[in-house]
């Protein structure tokens, strides 16, 4: 007879290998299916790693790609270490980008002062937006996937709206843009290519973010909310502060992701500027546990894959929503394991 027996205390190699498990067996059904569309599995992997690696140009847009997929994977994991979910980073991008364009494009400042009040702007906003689901959690304990989730669309159409309405360029022949960007609210770029200093921004705030998770007494207070809500209330912790607290951190560093991206990739605020970061940081941060530096080596992971994706697309004709399959793979693999560090499985 089986039975299934509640871990007392889980193994500290099972916290840690679920990740890399989930990974191997994404990877080994992904590799299934592109054995359906008669591709070989082996090849398609070494293509995907040749373009992100075997080149200045691949290389660079592999760190461009895991810019913005680092903070939003920051946006997901500060909430997460407090047991809640923000799935809205994707529509805390969207009113990101906008703020900072709106600034870049309407606000008259001297040039040194735009790319800082475009920042300020991008990441102010994405708290903003992020604080309704947070105090709603926090008031009236209403379900955070829910709002955060449904904020999403409502972020996106509002982009939308602007850049086919009031926002549009006036010499962009109807296409859903804003006009560019003057060259002083563009982030500087390096080695010929579209590296900028977005990658810099998003890997400092993690590191910042890593010291204060681990080192403060608001990190602490975080992480006891997560692990056992009544027992933080005891202890004199306001559970109702700590939900606000990091859905607005959250908020405002998906925001600034929205900055990055207007400034260093798009140079202008447009349709469909993000190809799905904001969800990218669900994977992210489950992958990396909560951990923001554990945050950047799981960025890396799916900026490969937007990076590989491409090339399967431009190689093999497969559609770039292989990315997504994976994706979707992971987080299901993950959700799995983790009944696995909580549960063992015993004979008689």
């Amino acid at each position: 007879m089986i039975r299934i027996e509640r871990r007392h205390e889980t193994p500290g190699w099972l916290v840690y290998a679920v990740p890399f498990i989930s990974i191997a067996v994404s990877l080994l059904f992904v590799g299934l299916l592109l054995l359906t569309v008669g591709v070989n599995p082996v090849d398609a992997y070494m293509t995907m790693f040749s373009r992100s690696f075997g080149s200045k140009f691949g290389l660079t847009e592999l760190f461009v790609k895991t810019a913005p997929i680092i903070l939003t994977g920051l946006a997901v994991a500060i909430p997460l270490r407090a047991g809640l979910w923000n799935i809205g980073a994707e529509g805390q991008l969207y009113m990101g980008a906008f703020a900072a364009s709106f600034i870049a494009l309407y606000v008259s400042l001297p040039p040194p002062l735009v790319l800082p009040a475009m920042a300020f702007a991008a990441s102010f906003m994405g708290l903003v937006w992020a604080s309704l689901p947070g105090v709603l959690k926090a008031k009236f304990e209403l379900n955070e996937i829910i709002s955060t989730l449904l904020l999403n669309y409502v972020a996106i159409y509002w982009v939308d709206y602007l850049v086919y309405g009031p926002m549009r360029g006036k010499e962009v022949y109807n296409f859903p843009y804003s006009d560019i960007f003057p060259d002083f609210a563009i982030l500087p770029r390096f080695f010929g290519t579209r590296f900028h200093a977005g990658v810099f921004i998003a890997i400092a705030i993690a590191v910042l973010l890593y010291y204060v998770v681990r080192k403060t007494g608001f990190g602490f207070a975080v992480k006891v909310v997560g692990a056992n809500p009544k027992a933080a209330e005891y202890a004199g912790i306001n559970r109702k502060k700590i939900i606000v607290y990091t859905m607005l951190i959250g908020g405002a560093v998906a925001g600034l992701a929205g900055m990055i991206e207007v400034g260093g990739i798009h140079m202008r605020l447009r349709s469909g500027l993000s190809p799905g970061y904001g969800y990218a940081g669900i994977p992210v941060a489950l992958l990396a546990k909560g951990n923001p530096l554990a945050v950047i080596l799981s960025a890396f992971l799916f900026g490969f894959l937007y990076v590989g994706g491409s090339a399967l697309q431009t190689t093999y004709s497969i559609p770039v929503s292989i990315v997504y399959v994976f994706q979707a793979l992971i987080v299901l693999f993950i959700i799995g394991g983790e009944f696995f560090t909580k549960y063992t499985i015993r004979r008689g």
